[in-house]
């Protein structure tokens, strides 16, 4: 047999390594380790004893290609880490000052793996050491919150109600586990691991995966269309990284804030929680493009890597890769080969998309708006080849205000899908139209399948979670806006969508931190902020604060006399009949069930629900305020609920917390 006699397995203790199959076992259980580390570690223990020298590792290992010595430094660290062990308590790989490392340990080599590693006993001190923080580990960026602490982690493992057809791409470091398969002979041994495997603690929690920020790239020069470029160019190159395995991204958009605010390296560790930030510059010279990178630790600002890349301007595409390859070996990181190749554009129609693309993903309320949705359709008209277009354009028709619109998307999603399957915003609007038309469980199974494939997508966090929260999953609709806060800490819509979602589960102290943020945020005045911000107050019971608030609406806004009016009446009731009066001669002229029904003493509750069976994406929650709960306890509903298929969704999925079956419809708190 190929292979036969080959060295394939080194074990020492409870530890064994497959080098063929790129496998390590601690105590009988898989750890996952990263491709770099698992390199470092196979060097090391091929030659126990020996002193390797740093260069000597960086030489075997990455071929000593732009790397610094706190590249090896990280690995070292996840190489402990695996073992159960840190830089304080070493076992097995020491540290040499001012020369290397060594590993010391008794091993043993063999070709094939007949029996489990000697030395059971020996795993249940590796497994329950805790190892601790050294000055080579970064903190968790996970945590940007108390409250949001491994937040994304919950929100891709935790069961839910709502349960997908479809499994979440498996993190980078989770564990598989199983007994090793003995003979039916050796049952006395069968048992001693059986009992060990009772009793022994968890193995070592796997060192917290980087996060990193790429800042806009500065043009050199003073074209607009350049900076645009520039800017265009640092998002696609976010997209790019987004896909090497173990690393967290921040958001384009709150890289171009921090940027403008101008954080330095130990602002960026602060407030975006990053570990390596990438900065440079991009100049243009007729055909002839000069990009300068540098990779920096944060929150030092010391170099990691530095490069320069001069290429023709159309070559830029291929210039992305070759960048994150390199970003990727030198975090000592992997970047997977198996991307579906995708025509490059023209570059005219690609510099058209990424200014379009910026317009829609950070000016939401802003007056270029509309002309950006005509450039748009002349622009997939212009490049019916281009996949990206397509699904941009796809996603807004979908999430469009205007009704009809949304037809129009359809075609858009599938063209866009045909020409590339894996195109982020087509997935999703296929799962949003679904959801306009009430059909749930295509609407979640698309949501989610998409978020799962695009774990990282702060569009995909708020809007598979602002669905889950109309459906009533409140908890899980409030964990993944907190991991697209995490991704987007900066952004105005996930600072929004993470304030609105805490207020919706009667948490309103902790939503006014993030709601109170968003003037900001938004640019200029913005009518969704002082809604939001008015509802909150009201909630909060600071009456003065609402009044306030609704004192400085634009004036231009027509809803603005309304909430003048419902802030005296609910600080004086006595002035009910003239708000009241106000609401009636409002929604004569509207349409659409006005939201501020929902503040009157007692809402009529069929006019109530009205508004609820509209589409709505990021209003749905409403529906779940702890201070709406009058309009939940009627059978008009357990008739709404029938009526836009909540009811049979939670039956084919699971309940709500708040809610219980009664005959035939629901009782909700």
């Amino acid at each position: 047999m190929e292979g036969e006699g080959r060295l394939r397995y080194i074990a020492f203790d409870a530890v064994e390594l497959d080098l063929d199959g790129r496998r390590l076992r601690v105590g009988g259980r898989d750890v996952a380790l990263e491709p770099k580390a698992f390199d470092v570690l196979s060097l090391l223990v091929q030659a126990p004893g020996k002193a390797f020298s740093r260069d000597d590792i960086l030489d075997a290992v990455w071929g000593h290609r732009h790397v610094t010595p706190g590249v090896l430094n990280r690995v070292v660290t996840l190489v402990r880490h695996a073992l159960g062990e840190n830089a304080g308590s070493t076992r097995y790989i020491h540290t040499l000052h001012g020369v290397g490392y060594r590993f010391d340990g008794v091993v043993r080599c063999f070709a094939q793996r007949a029996e489990p590693p000697e030395g059971l006993a020996a795993a249940a001190s590796i497994a329950s050491a805790t190892p601790s923080s050294s000055a080579s580990e970064p903190d968790d960026p996970s945590v940007v919150l108390p409250d949001a602490a491994g937040a994304e982690e919950q929100a891709r493992d935790a069961p839910t109600a709502a349960a997908s057809d479809v499994s979440a791409k498996p993190r980078h470091w989770s564990a598989s586990s199983g007994l090793w398969l003995l003979a039916a002979s050796l049952v006395v041994v069968a048992i001693g691991i059986l009992l060990w495997r009772r009793t022994s603690p968890a193995k070592p929690a796997a060192a917290p995966p980087p996060t990193l920020v790429v800042l806009p790239l500065r043009a050199i020069g003073n074209d607009k269309n350049e900076a645009i470029f520039a800017d265009g160019l640092s998002e696609e190159l976010t997209t790019e990284l987004a896909r090497v395995d173990g690393l967290r991204l921040i958001a384009s958009v709150s890289a171009a804030r921090a940027r403008e605010l101008g954080f330095d390296a130990a602002q960026l560790a602060e407030r975006l929680h990053v570990n390596y930030a990438i900065e440079g510059s991009l100049r243009e010279s007729g055909d002839a493009l000069r990009i300068d990178l540098r990779l920096i630790e944060t929150p030092s600002g010391r170099t990691v890597w530095a490069q320069s890349y001069d290429r023709q301007t159309k070559d830029v595409f291929g210039v992305q890769q070759e960048i994150a390859q390199a970003v990727a070996s030198a975090l000592a990181l992997h970047l997977p080969l198996d991307r579906v190749a995708v025509k490059p554009p023209d570059l005219a129609v690609f510099r058209e998309y990424l200014r379009l693309r910026h317009i829609f993903m950070t000016r939401p309320d802003d007056a270029d708006y509309d002309k950006a949705e005509v450039a748009l359709n002349a622009l997939a008209a212009r490049a019916p080849d281009y996949a990206p277009v397509h699904g941009l354009l796809a996603l807004n028709l979908a999430t469009h205000l205007e009704p009809g619109r949304e037809l129009e998307a359809l075609p858009e999603a599938t063209r866009a899908l045909r020409l590339d399957p894996d195109n982020v915003y087509a997935h999703a609007v296929l799962g949003e139209l679904a959801c306009q038309r009430d059909e749930w469980n295509d609407c979640m199974k698309e949501l989610r399948a998409t978020l799962a494939r695009n774990p990282t997508d702060p569009v995909m966090n708020n809007l598979v979670g602002m669905r889950l929260a109309g459906l009533g999953y409140g908890e899980e609709a409030l964990r993944l806006a907190q991991v697209g806060y995490a991704i987007d800490p900066l952004s105005y819509w996930a600072v929004a969508n993470l304030g609105a979602q805490l207020d919706a589960l009667g948490r309103h102290t902790e939503a006014q931190r993030y709601l109170d943020a968003l003037p900001g945020l938004a640019g200029k005045p913005n009518v969704v902020t002082d809604e939001l911000r008015w509802r909150n107050a009201v909630w909060r019971k600071d009456l003065a604060d609402a009044r306030d608030i609704a004192a400085n609406m634009p004036d231009d806004f027509a809803r603005k006399p309304l909430y003048v009016a419902f802030s005296a009446a609910l600080a004086d009731p006595a002035r009910w009949p003239q708000a009241l009066a106000k609401l009636r001669a409002a929604q004569q002229a509207s349409d659409t069930p006005l939201l501020l029904q929902l503040q009157v003493p007692q809402p009529d509750e069929t006019m109530a629900l009205r508004f609820f069976e509209k589409p709505w994406f990021f209003y749905g929650r409403l529906l779940w305020v702890p201070e709406y709960a009058a309009i939940r306890q009627g059978p008009a509903f357990s008739d709404f609920l029938r009526r836009t298929k909540m009811l049979a969704y939670w039956n084919a999925n699971g309940w709500p917390p708040q809610c219980k079956p009664d005959g035939d419809g629901a009782r909700c708190d």
